[in-house]
């Protein structure tokens, strides 16, 4: 994650559609039907001009996020301008406007340059990005029904889905060493795409279309569709459905091929149309709706040309609220990472194919953070006679009440990988979205180019160590150092009368208090930010209504300790973003500071009793 500088300009050029909205692996090209904007630089003093062709929506108003619904009818009252809320699902305070030319340079000149006006811009449209490959032209049930015979039994970490042994993009990526160590249990990934087919689950309610088969065990969380403006998010393309395939497809079920954090969530947030292409309004809300809904990584495989201030803002807020962002740096082959992967508070992704080298259709450039398999259907490096692209179930083209098995090529394919990655180091304890970018290109593979490859290549496996066993052992390390001094303190205190010591129950205690043995129980670490909160409540227990029993002391003792190891060493690492603690960073640490010390303190006024 690079902290580059914008200007922040109220409206940015807007001379060319942003991106191609169709993708080799899915989608006709879609012209955008919009309202020719005219030049409105007369109402921006010093600034350049700007001149609003086809490939933007209307104008978009940006209110900052504090205004409440009265404060900004009487702003549009006194500026005399009527504008539309674009949704009311989602947080913010963003508002459209289409017209004639005089109306857009009037409602320009009327709210710029005003306090509670943090941005006015064309709604641009960003789209799937252009590979120039179309997908297969039929699907591959075929090698699912033939593969059948070979499906294994289920290893602690090889699946026995019978396509697997094609997926050579997650051989890459070291995912089976990965999985011994996490799965992403409980972990909500937003999927911001076309959908996911189908979206829409809820008890009662009927999607469009069945969903693909080797979704159905795949745990699927309420999301929204922004292009209808309903709840509904089910995907008439097929890309959003893929991507989704890589982070948490079914796994294990003897049935087509698995997923890399098959033990996530997925939230589905409809922003692209079935055709491929999307508003920056649609996108920024459907941003804000996985940061307020719950989801802890949002993979956005779209883009564009054209900087935004209301996404980087959308960016933002997600990354403050504790939400780590991967996005698509872009398929155009070029030195241009793209929008919204070059925004601050992002994990930009380049793509390889199975070579492990940059894909001769990735983008790249200096604000790139790491790379990931995207895949090059032109070979077949591993003779299974399939083309080495990414290869996950989706809806058939052309016809989303079917499926197929189809090996897709893009950034669009990476980035999922790394998205999967981050909910695997999230379900291991690690859930600041600073400290998992940090560990993911940490331990990613130095490729030597940081221009090409960021940090180097996506290791699933090194990054999950480190997310589990450095956090488990400092957490230890550090209880035991608290212990340690307690138990010096008190004898040095009361001399031959002291009876402190370390005990069986209070090596006990230290090992379950720091969380050493929790990190490696599935479905744990999914809450281990609210485990603090639980561990705090936990220190009580020498002063409450079990203080008395005396064999009892030595192991809640060591129970207060080990909850101070695990508290200070998340303070120290800056790992954590402490559930019901509002914001992300500073306040999370002082938290944690605070019942290290609390925790700490009453073990050892335990020990000296």
């Amino acid at each position: 994650m690079r902290r580059r500088r914008h200007s922040l300009l109220p409206l940015v050029p807007a001379v060319a559609l942003l991106a191609p909205a169709a993708l080799a692996d899915g989608g006709a090209r879609e012209v955008p039907v919009v309202d020719t904007l005219v030049d409105v630089a007369a109402g921006f003093d010093g600034e350049p001009e700007v001149d609003v062709q086809d490939g933007s929506d209307g104008l978009l108003v940006d209110f900052a996020d504090d205004l409440d619904d009265d404060a900004i009818a009487a702003l549009c009252a006194q500026a005399g301008v009527t504008l539309v809320d674009t949704t009311d699902v989602a947080g913010g305070n963003l508002f459209s406007f289409r017209g004639t030319a005089s109306d857009v340079a009037r409602v320009v000149a009327a709210l710029k340059g005003h306090r509670a006006v943090e941005g006015i811009e064309p709604n641009v449209r960003y789209g799937l990005f252009d590979q120039g490959v179309e997908r297969p032209a039929t699907p591959l049930d075929r090698l699912a029904v033939d593969a059948a015979d070979d499906a294994q039994r289920p290893s602690p970490t090889k699946p026995n889905d019978p396509l697997y042994k094609s997926q050579w993009h997650f051989d890459m990526v070291r995912a089976e060493e990965a999985w011994g160590t996490a799965r992403g249990n409980g972990v909500v990934v937003a999927v911001i795409d076309t959908g996911v087919s189908p979206g829409l689950l809820a008890k009662g309610d009927k999607s469009r279309w069945r969903r693909v088969p080797d979704l159905k065990e795949t745990e699927i969380v309420g999301g929204y569709n922004f292009v209808d403006g309903n709840a509904d998010p089910s995907d008439g393309n097929g890309h959003g459905t893929h991507v989704a395939g890589t982070i948490a497809q079914s796994t294990n079920n003897a049935l087509g091929v698995a997923g890399l954090a098959h033990g996530a969530k997925v939230m589905p947030i409809k922003v692209l149309s079935d055709r491929g292409s999307g508003t920056v309004a649609d996108i920024a809300n459907g941003i804000r709706f996985a940061a307020d809904h719950g989801a802890r990584v949002i993979n956005m495989s779209l883009g564009g040309g054209l900087y935004s201030s209301t996404l980087a803002r959308a960016v933002k807020y997600a990354h403050d609220k504790g939400v780590t962002v991967v996005c698509a740096a872009g398929n155009g082959g070029r030195e241009k990472v793209e929008y919204p992967a070059a925004y601050d508070g992002c994990v930009a992704v380049s793509a390889l194919g199975p070579d492990g080298k940059l894909a001769f259709y990735s983008s790249y450039g200096k604000e790139l953070d790491i790379a990931a398999p995207g895949g090059d259907t032109r070979v077949d490096l591993n003779k299974d006679g399939l083309p080495d692209g990414v290869l996950q179930d989706t809806i058939a083209r052309g016809d989303p009440t079917k499926h197929g098995f189809f090996p897709f090529q893009g950034t669009s394919m990476a980035t999922p990988h790394v998205a999967a990655v981050a909910a695997l180091v999230i379900s291991a304890g690690v859930t600041d979205p600073d400290r998992v970018e940090q560990i993911l290109e940490s331990t990613a593979k130095d490729l030597g180019d940081k221009t090409r490859y960021g940090a180097g290549a996506l290791d699933a496996a090194a990054a999950t160590k480190k997310a589990s066993r450095d956090h488990a052992a400092g957490g230890l390390l550090a209880a035991a150092a608290f212990a340690g001094l307690a138990i010096t303190r008190a004898r040095r205190r009361d001399g031959l009368l002291s009876t402190a010591a370390v005990t069986p129950g209070m090596a006990l205690g230290v090992v379950l208090g720091s969380g050493a043995l929790l990190t490696f129980l599935p479905g744990v670490p999914a809450w281990s930010g609210l485990l603090a909160l639980f561990a705090l409540a936990g220190a009580f227990v020498p002063f409450g209504f079990l203080g008395g029993v005396r064999a009892l002391q030595p192991t809640l003792a060591g129970l207060s300790f080990g909850v101070a190891g695990f508290a200070g060493i998340r303070a120290l690492l800056g790992s954590v973003d402490v559930a019901l603690v509002p914001g992300h960073g500073a306040l999370d640490l002082a938290f944690l500071a605070m019942t290290a010390v609390f925790a700490a303190t009453l073990g050892a006024l335990t020990v000296r009793r």
